[in-house]
């Protein structure tokens, strides 16, 4: 038999060989063995075994074959590093200036798939825009002279949500008119610190940020429809988008660069989302309100929005670093946030260090509680509210938090040096903004 198996060999040794040194013969790491066996004529066990004596220094015939190893597997590829979404958003703006067709290509190729083209040429049709401004003249600036950037904060204004009075007994009352005055109010308190601070030529403020943190309409949710003054939501957003672009407006007089960072809140979330859904921030009543402002305010090229699809934005001031988000997903304790904001605080800034981007002020909403207390990198801000005292704050609470909004300098080597709490506190006969929940005359 081991003759007849030698002489075998000495004829089909070469053909194996050859497979031996094909790497086509090869699956993954193993040798088609029973490929070669019935290609030679032979059994498994036979190729098998002389497989092993060739690993064993022992020649087929007359031929010393050496088996080629498998190929090493390639490096796996760095991971991409983190994506900011405010940088997302910049190059999205820079591509609306230079390609003035994008909306009708994302129309074109999503569809109605794509909710934010949608919206975007929905409230691009209806929006009834704002006259152009005049033209910004630099001021220019003396030797010893300051010069800051402004950030101002709008949230929590839950526009046409009303306040009768007598429930939280006598404490507040609020409606669409109410909101009205203290809204230009605020925007009006603000234009007198800035002109008196400039007027003594001790500062100029090229520079403004609008920090728009959420939570303008009450939305849908907790049955706040039936509440208001305004006939259904969706006259809610467009009367609160005029209010809003009105302030804003007024707001960027006399600044060469306005920069408006807009986040949703919880208020505005659709009634169909129980509770909120981190995968879908802008699937918001306060993002319908940030694209109608911005539109109504297309005209004005000093004003820049930015809406990206995150809760939370971080951007930079006079070379420091803001985060805003609108407070929602932080804990608080018997009511009180401070020490589930501080936690927050911590861990999103340990966060952030890890690739050198560590926050040096945060901004809040959400608890209308005008507030401000240092941390080890800067110092976080809580916005008040617009819209004041409610009955689940006096008579849940026992709290009964004056109508306020956060104003704040920026210094480029000092950081934040000026704290100007905004009083929305205004007579009832006080001058007011355009509070129609509607319009449907475009000519208006």
């Amino acid at each position: 038999m081991s003759g007849r198996i030698s002489a075998f060999w000495s004829e089909k040794g070469p053909l194996l060989a050859a497979m031996l040194a094909d790497p086509a013969w090869y699956k993954g790491h193993l040798f088609r063995t029973r490929d070669a066996a019935r290609e030679l004529g032979c059994s498994l066990v036979q190729v098998q075994n002389k497989i092993a004596n060739l690993r064993h220094g022992q020649p087929i015939s007359d031929q010393v074959v050496e088996i080629p190893k498998a190929p090493a597997p390639p490096p796996e590829p760095p991971a991409p590093p983190p994506v900011d979404p405010l940088v997302l958003e910049r190059e999205r703006q820079e591509r609306i200036r230079t390609l003035k067709q994008e909306r009708e290509l994302l129309t074109a190729v999503a569809g109605e798939q794509s909710l934010r083209a949608f919206l975007e040429s929905l409230t691009a049709k209806y929006a009834v825009p704002f006259p152009p401004p005049k033209p910004a003249k630099p001021t220019p600036v003396k030797g010893g002279t300051t010069v800051e950037s402004l950030v101002i904060q709008l949230s929590d204004w839950h526009a046409y949500q009303v306040v009768r009075p007598e429930r939280p007994r006598g404490f507040n009352g609020y409606d669409a008119a109410i909101m009205g005055r203290r809204v230009y109010g605020i925007v009006q308190a603000k234009r007198s610190i800035t002109s008196r601070m400039e007027r003594s030529g001790g500062w100029r403020f090229p520079h403004l940020v609008i920090g728009a943190n959420g939570d303008f309409v009450s939305g849908t949710i907790h049955e706040a429809e039936r509440h208001s003054d305004a006939a259904n939501i969706v006259q809610a957003v467009y009367g609160c988008a005029r209010v809003f672009a009105q302030a804003v407006r007024d707001l960027a007089e006399g600044h060469e660069t306005v920069e408006v960072f807009c986040t949703s809140g919880n208020h505005g979330r659709l009634p169909d989302a129980k509770r909120m859904q981190q995968a879908d921030p802008t699937r918001n009543w306060d993002t319908m309100i940030y694209l109608f402002a911005r539109e109504m305010l297309r005209s004005h090229e000093r004003i820049t929005f930015y809406i990206p699809d995150a809760y939370s934005v971080a951007f930079d001031v006079a070379g420091w670093r803001f985060m805003q988000t609108h407070g929602h997903d932080v804990k608080s304790w018997n009511s009180i946030p401070h020490y589930g904001i501080n936690r927050y605080v911590s861990n999103l800034n340990a966060l952030e260090a890890s690739r050198g981007t560590p926050i040096n002020y945060f901004l809040f909403g959400h608890f209308h509680n005008k507030t401000s207390l240092e941390h080890a990198a800067g110092e976080w801000f809580i916005n008040g509210s617009l819209i004041g005292a409610t009955e689940f704050g006096v008579n849940a609470l026992g709290k009964a938090d004056k109508p306020c909004q956060w104003l704040v300098g920026v210094h480029p080597e000092h950081g934040v040096t000026h704290r100007w709490p905004l009083s929305g506190v205004v007579a009832d006969d006080a001058p007011s903004y355009d509070v129609r929940p509607m319009v449907t005359d475009r000519a208006a």
